[in-house]
């Protein structure tokens, strides 16, 4: 009798594994691919970083350090509750920024000392954000972002 039932347990055990490795597996192959930067770019206006300075960094890149993007607001995985968040980081000063989200997407040009800032519309739920930067040559740096906006009383 306590063949059976171990025999049982055992074999229940290994059909869940088999079922939670195969949910698994399906999920992470319907995860949407990261959005690549588009080769033509239409109708975005550039916005001057000037016109929204962005909060003072520590230290600037340098061009030896290479073509990177630093962030410095919002945080990964951030939870707000306003619609509009303002993305602001530190690239090279020669880089154009381009700042996609769930339904938009911007161009800015950074300041002389490399720091940009734009303003970003949210979707309600979890939004996407990717920071690409490309330099003069044509490299790409990206960073991507996860911010979810709520309404919900925190």
């Amino acid at each position: 009798m306590k063949k059976e039932i171990f025999f049982a347990i055992s074999i229940g055990f290994i059909l869940g594994l088999i079922i939670t490795f195969g949910i698994w597996t399906a999920n992470k192959s319907l995860k949407p691919p990261a959005p690549s930067l588009p080769s033509s770019i239409t109708t975005p206006t550039p916005t001057s970083s000037a016109a929204n300075p962005a909060t003072p960094t520590p230290e600037a890149l340098k061009p030896e350090d290479g073509l990177t993007v630093k962030l410095t607001s919002p945080t990964d995985e951030a939870l707000v509750t306003v619609n509009t968040v303002t993305v602001t980081g530190l690239t090279l000063p020669t880089a154009v920024i381009v700042i996609t989200a769930e339904n938009s997407q911007q161009i800015v040009t950074p300041d002389s000392s490399g720091s940009f800032s734009a303003a970003v519309k949210l979707e309600g739920g979890y939004n996407l954000i990717t920071v690409t930067a490309v330099d003069p040559a044509g490299n790409r740096a990206s960073t991507e972002l996860t911010v979810t906006y709520t309404t919900a009383k925190i």
